[in-house]
């Protein structure tokens, strides 16, 4: 049965063992401190406990401190109760000890003002350092009943690089760069703040954790939570036990490439059935315009003038930044290409260009089959219809906005399809109250909730598609094994004598293998080692028996993995992140990538949806997760039809 790791956790304590090391007090401020921010609450609890750790939890502040200080915290505007560990949840103690980290373990973590940071690496913006950071913390899943671990992206820039009005700037917990340590650490006088500049350029999922090294995946988020257990475990050692839970698959699938290439046949039936596509240049240079005609479009294709754009077919156009126009002294003019009654859809010149050839001359296949696929469905939302991917029955699929401001109102944007048909909505949150449908509510802040609705049942049946954040993730042990195997591959390579002896072998003289060996061996008389590059370039792979032959038995003999499809045993590392996975005891499931190969995201996991509502629901919700050109060949993590309410949300505000 298929396993995978999770950021889900058992978390155990030993009391009495705690009870001897450390004491806990409940910190209650006065009254007329209500009105004083978070920060600053947060600051004057600090200062006049000194704490190991301190966390706002509850409505109230906790302080962890050791009990050798043998003293109670004193403030006249602050009271401190001591409480026994045995009484306190286990969210808050793990919380506190989440905070405790950054004291104990301060080569690894640092504390901020009540969080906790592992520093990854700098980064530059224009003639500035900045510090790209992982925060760490527990939250509490109520779908799980389990706690699971947090992690954001965090930056800290210098002040200068932060447009923020200087009374927001001074409230913020200051930060220096400690150079004798290597890390972040608080300092009252610091140049640092917790800011993320340039257009989101370092928001969370541009922080990537790569290191200098191109396998370097200790350097990841999965590495960073392995690192965030281990440490755990070893600074509390017998005052806690952290262990990352696994789920089990009640069934597991992976995609067919046959499966997919039906898909994409569709796809260009509906831009070929809509006319064709044109493409049209509004850039000020030419050349990613001329790199598209020398593509092979698989739809029919015509390059115009933008005075010849004909007003029924899509339109595909070449554009700049609205920064290239502003300078150039003009209109960008991007926005008079979209019209209500015609697709339309843009690439940056730039994109294009960018793109590195390869021999083949296919570099850009990748970007036209993610174009020609985003037309395709738009046109699918212009004509109301779907055309890719057969949708019977009568379902709504729903998305809560949330408003901006407290005096406003929640949007609902609903798709309603009906066998092969679909309109978009918007409603207020009186809409399905009138029509006798209660939709679920969120049990915790940090759920994010959409809803797939049968209506053609009465009453109608609701399924709630639950997202909290919990990932699933590589086993490490299995991963990290691997990644030693290939890092001391980039230092050796496959030896001379055990070619020949290969080749000596007569269950390979007719293999082509052979005669590439051959080739290589005549090309290099004095070269002792061959690297991955030499096989590389004697296009020796791991696809045939005699090419798995060859390198399964030199790492057999060796240890030196020249390819990471070893006998496909190791691809198992993979198993939170390729595939359909279904846990039908938990009602979770998430959607990876293709299965083969050493395919990784480094910043980005596959994140558990749990499933609540009826069984049979459930199947029509994990069924439309099976759709290979939402998320460009590979299955897409919610319905495909929420794809679409997207798209027609967004064609809403552009027409408008």
């Amino acid at each position: 049965m298929s396993r995978s790791l999770t950021t889900l956790i058992d978390l155990t304590f030993g009391f009495e063992a705690l009870s001897q090391k450390y004491v806990i007090y409940k910190a209650s401020l006065n009254k007329s401190m209500g009105k004083v921010d978070y920060a600053r609450q947060l600051s004057l609890v600090e200062r006049a406990s000194a704490p190991k750790a301190l966390i706002r939890h509850s409505r109230y502040h906790w302080v962890l401190l050791d009990k050798q200080d043998n003293t109670k915290p004193e403030s006249a505007d602050i009271a401190f109760e001591r409480v026994r560990f045995e009484d306190c949840d286990q969210l808050l103690l793990g919380r506190l000890f989440v905070r405790a980290l950054g004291k104990v373990a301060p080569s690894e973590f640092f504390s901020g003002l009540g969080e906790t940071f592992l520093f990854v690496e700098p980064d530059t913006f224009f003639e500035h350092t900045v510090y790209k950071c992982l925060k760490f913390d527990l939250k509490e899943s109520v779908r799980f009943n389990a706690l699971f671990i947090a992690m954001d992206g965090t930056t800290f820039s210098p002040i200068e690089t932060a447009y923020k009005p200087a009374s927001v700037i001074e409230k913020q917990p200051k930060f220096g760069f400690d150079m004798e340590s290597g890390l972040l650490r608080r300092n009252p006088r610091g140049n640092l703040i917790e800011h993320s500049p340039g257009k989101k350029k370092f928001t969370t999922s541009a922080i990537d954790i790569s290191g200098q090294e191109p396998i370097s995946l200790q350097k990841t988020k999965t590495g960073a939570i392995y690192q965030f257990v281990e440490l755990m475990n070893q600074h509390f050692s017998g005052y806690l036990s952290l262990q990352l839970k696994p789920i089990e698959a009640t069934w597991r699938e992976h995609y067919k490439k046959r499966d997919v290439e039906k898909v994409y046949q569709r796809i260009y039936q509906v831009i070929d059935a809509a006319g064709g596509l044109q493409i049209a240049n509004a850039s000020l240079k030419d050349e990613g315009f001329e790199k598209l005609k020398q593509q092979q479009w698989p739809v029919k294709v015509e390059f115009v003038e933008a005075v010849d754009i004909d007003a029924r077919k899509p339109l595909l156009v070449v554009v700049d930044t609205a920064e290239d126009y502003e300078k150039a002294g003009l209109a960008d003019p991007k926005s008079g290409f979209y019209v209500s009654d015609r697709v339309t859809q843009s690439v940056y010149n730039a994109t294009i260009t960018s793109v590195r050839p390869k021999a083949k001359g296919n570099a850009l296949n990748p970007i036209i089959d993610a174009l020609v696929k985003e037309i395709a469905i738009k046109q699918e939302c212009l004509e109301c219809k779907f055309l890719i991917q057969e949708l019977k029955g009568n379902y709504w699929f729903v998305e809560r906005e949330e408003p901006k401001y407290r005096d406003q109102e929640p949007v609902y944007h609903i798709l309603k399809c009906s066998n092969g048909s679909f309109h978009y909505e918007q409603q207020d949150e009186y809409y399905f109250d009138d029509l006798g449908i209660g939709l679920p509510e969120k049990q915790r802040y940090f759920e994010t909730l959409n809803y797939v609705i049968d209506m053609a049942q009465q009453p109608p049946q609701i399924c709630t598609i639950v997202h909290e954040d919990i990932a699933a993730i590589p086993d490490a042990t299995k991963l990290f094994e691997v990644l030693d195997h290939l890092k001391r591959s980039n230092q050796h390579g496959m030896n001379r004598e055990f070619i020949e002896r290969f080749l000596s072998d007569s269950a390979y003289k007719s293999d082509p293998i052979r005669d590439k060996l051959l080739s290589m061996l005549e090309m290099h008389p004095l070269q002792a080692e061959f690297y991955k590059e030499d096989l590389k370039a004697a296009k020796i792979g791991y696809r045939s028996t005699a090419e798995q032959a060859l390198i399964d038995g030199y790492f057999e003999e060796t240890e030196v993995m020249l390819n990471y499809s070893l006998k496909g045993e190791h691809n198992e590392y993979l198993e939170a992140l390729t595939g359909h996975f279904y846990d039908a005891e938990h009602s979770a499931y998430f959607v990876g990538s293709e299965k083969g190969g050493f395919k990784f995201s480094r910043g980005q996991f596959n994140h558990l949806r749990y499933l609540e509502g009826p069984d049979d629901l459930k199947q029509v919700c994990l069924d439309l997760t099976k759709s290979y050109f939402v998320r460009n060949k590979i299955a897409t993590v919610k319905p495909f039809p929420f794809k679409y309410l997207s798209e027609c949300k967004d064609r809403m505000s552009i027409v408008t």
